[in-house]
Formats: C-alpha cells, structure tokens, sequence
C-alpha cells in the first residue's frame, strides 16, 4: 500500500494514494486534543491523543473510545525512532535523519516512510508498507513523526 500524508495546518492532514485519491483524512476533534482519522466516507476510524510533549513525545490511538496502542518517541536527534505498542503487536519506525525511516512490526520489516518536502517548504511523507502488513492506522504513524521531528527537519 503506497500513500502519501500531507499536512494541511492546523492539525489536519490528506492522506491520498498514488493516484492522488483521497483515501483518509486526519483533523481535530473541536474542542478536543485529540485528533481523529476519517475513511473517504468521513466515517471516524481512529483518535490518536498526544499525551506528553517535549524532548519525547507520547501519543496514544484509541480504537471505539478505548485505548489500543500507545506511541513512544524514543529519540528525537541521535537514532530518531518511534516505538508502538498494543493488542500484541509492537511496531518501531526508526529513521538516522528523520527523513528516511524504516518501519518494523514485530522486528519484522514491512515498509518505509520517507518524509519530503513540497514547494512550499511543507513535509509530505511516502508511506510505502506491504499490503499484506497493512492497517488503517499506520497514516497515523506519519502524523506522528510529523509532530516529533519536523521542526528539527525544517
């Protein structure tokens, strides 16, 4: 599965495919921290809540109003990496510029994210995982690196 997240401003994202066909989109929840992935239907599929800022942000999906994985930011200059955990499966996206990351499930390789800027100075990431590894979650890896690491890549 190939896609591509752009960030909007202001906590919204466009996740398209190849062919430049919205597939999610990712915006906040008003009045809430929290934002929430849509399906192309609008239907809300994910919340992914950021719980703690700083030199190692932490995030948290919640599946139906119930936590389902929690996302760690291990580093954010020497080995920058997340580490996901939940429902048995352990995911880590690990990158040596914060540009080009490697994602890992269960110490298994199942495909990358390379973060790229546009004209206008603006990252877009390109998510390119098996098809066979992936879930409706995984653009919301992307909205993540985008929080830990884009001032720093700017």
């Amino acid at each position: 599965m190939e896609l591509y997240v752009l960030p909007k401003g202001n906590e919204k994202y466009l996740i398209t495919d190849r062919k430049d066909r919205k597939i999610y989109t990712v915006d906040k929840k008003r009045f809430s921290k929290q934002v929430i992935l849509h399906d192309a239907s609008g239907y809300a599929l994910y919340s992914l809540l950021q719980l703690t800022t700083g030199m190692k942000p932490a995030f948290r999906i919640d599946f139906n109003d119930e936590p389902f994985m929690k996302i760690n930011c291990k580093s954010i200059f020497l080995d920058p990496s997340l580490e996901c955990e939940g429902r048995g499966m352990k995911y880590l996206i690990k990158s040596q510029d914060r540009k080009n990351f490697e994602i890992y499930k269960n110490s298994e390789k199942i495909g990358t994210m390379v973060a790229e800027k546009q004209t206008n100075n603006e990252p877009i990431y390109h998510i390119d995982v098996d098809n066979k590894a992936y879930d409706d979650y995984i653009p919301l890896f992307a909205v993540c690196a985008n929080k830990c690491f884009s001032e720093l890549n700017k």
